[in-house]
């Protein structure tokens, strides 16, 4: 049982859900203390982006040039350097997620302020490359357009993963506001310790994969 569980296929998809987690979570509380701007949700900071560009309102418009702009930066660094750590990139990607998300956490107020936000952004940029298979994990339209075409096509078995990440993000999203109701000035520090703790699962992962897998004695 416990090899079958060591399984690649089975540890990548259970380790991208908890991926998904960290997004929802910092989504719920984006939604929740920064309204105009977010730094997960980018394809909305796009809409607003044309929308505030039409309308020649340039003093909204130009935050969300630099939420874009971070949040892709972001996502290059982490690429180049991810592609360059080998195994150890999952865990040193996750550690810089948490700790850009723990540099923000001293600035959290009722409402975000700019800076907060492009920390944030720029550790959702990094969290999309942690895992090199995964297209993204900050978003979930893609993930319910893929659910759709396996369900027409009677993939049952390969919708499974796809429900899965919907229900993910649904709950962490539930959590994350629970959360941030009751700990409204930790919610930031919880994410980070949580994305640090993933990076310590991680390494924990690849030891008893490597022991209890096809090449193990075991």
């Amino acid at each position: 049982m416990l090899s079958l569980l060591m399984k690649p296929q089975v540890l990548t998809q259970s380790f991208v859900l908890l991926l998904v987690s960290v997004a929802a979570l910092t989504d719920a509380t984006l939604y929740l203390h920064s309204k105009e701007l977010l730094a997960v949700y980018v394809t909305g900071d796009t809409s607003k982006l044309g929308q505030f560009a039409s309308q020649g309102n340039f003093q909204k418009a130009l935050p969300l040039v630099g939420i874009i702009v971070t949040f892709l930066i972001g996502t290059i660094a982490a690429a180049w350097t991810g592609n360059r750590l080998g195994r150890l990139r999952a865990p040193v990607l996750l550690m810089a997620v948490g700790l850009l998300v723990m540099a923000a956490w001293p600035a959290s107020a009722p409402d975000y302020p700019y800076l907060l936000v492009i920390l944030l952004a720029l550790a959702m940029g990094t969290l999309n490359q942690v895992c090199s298979q995964e297209p993204g994990v900050t978003f979930v339209t893609g993930t319910l357009v893929k659910l759709g075409r396996a369900v027409a096509g009677g993939d049952f078995r390969g919708a499974l993963p796809l429900l899965l990440r919907w229900v993910v993000w649904l709950i962490g999203a539930f959590i994350g506001a629970i959360l941030d109701h009751h700990f409204p000035n930790s919610i930031l520090l919880i994410i980070a310790v949580w994305s640090l703790c993933l990076a310590g699962l991680h390494l924990v992962s690849q030891g008893v994969a490597h022991r209890y897998g096809p090449h193990s004695r075991h």
